[in-house]
């Protein structure tokens, strides 16, 4: 069982925390990828991004591919104002209205890159995921910030409040999860692991065994609407 999973960053494809995560008998192996090894360098690209993220799927049979980023708007009927309700439920710092409506509005370049990014995985093949879903590849929004509360653990702080201690993190991985890292993940990569462990038990047990939040994802007035949270527990 394999996913791939990104810590979607839309300014500078370095910051972008990639990272291959495979169950086997020895347990979870995390496979971590820089963005220039990839050939990625300077801004991001959502069609070339999708490109090189499928690639890379298809190379290593990955399933599913989780971007931590949002998959679309927050529907017309929705009782809710300023947010979709995966957001509501995961209590992400930014929030997707209605079209081109973001919270805060600084967020603005990162949720629309996020959707195109969606948008392109779909064009190849990874659609986003559905209740309806039945093992097939598909595409998947996660928020690691939810996914560290929800296996019990603290959230991980951002980059400059974290500095280079990662290790209470990666030792909890290693003692709960049994992550086994080819090297030391970068504060991004370890974001994309700790999300992909959510991807991995969703394929191994369903919808129960992993915390989905949201509802199903749809077109509006040429829009995407809504979708689907996926994190560990």
């Amino acid at each position: 069982m394999t996913v791939l999973s990104v810590d979607v960053a839309s300014r500078r494809y370095r910051d972008n925390g990639i990272a291959l995560v495979r169950r086997s008998w020895r347990g979870i192996e995390a496979e971590l990828f820089a963005a220039d090894s990839l050939g990625l360098s300077g801004v991001p690209d959502a069609e070339c991004f999708a490109r090189v993220l499928d690639q890379i799927a298809e190379r290593r049979h990955a399933r599913l591919i989780l971007l931590d980023g949002p998959q679309g708007w927050r529907a017309d009927a929705s009782p809710l104002v300023h947010q979709r309700g995966c957001e509501r439920a995961t209590r992400t710092p930014g929030k997707t209205g209605l079209p081109r409506a973001v919270k805060p509005r600084t967020w603005t370049r990162m949720a629309e890159f996020s959707i195109a990014l969606f948008d392109a995985l779909a064009a190849r093949g990874w659609p986003r995921l559905t209740s309806g879903w039945a093992g097939e590849r598909a595409a998947i929004e996660s928020f690691p910030t939810h996914g560290w509360r929800s296996i019990g653990f603290r959230a991980l702080p951002g980059k400059a409040a974290c500095r280079a201690d990662l290790g209470p993190w990666t030792t909890f991985l290693t003692s709960r999860h049994r992550v086994r890292w080819r090297a030391a993940p970068t504060h991004d990569q370890l974001q994309a692991v700790v999300a992909g462990i959510g991807g991995l038990q969703l394929i191994a047990g369903g919808p129960a065994t992993c915390d989905i939040q949201g509802e199903n994802p749809r077109l509006e007035s040429g829009f995407w609407r809504e979708g689907f949270i996926v994190s560990p527990m």
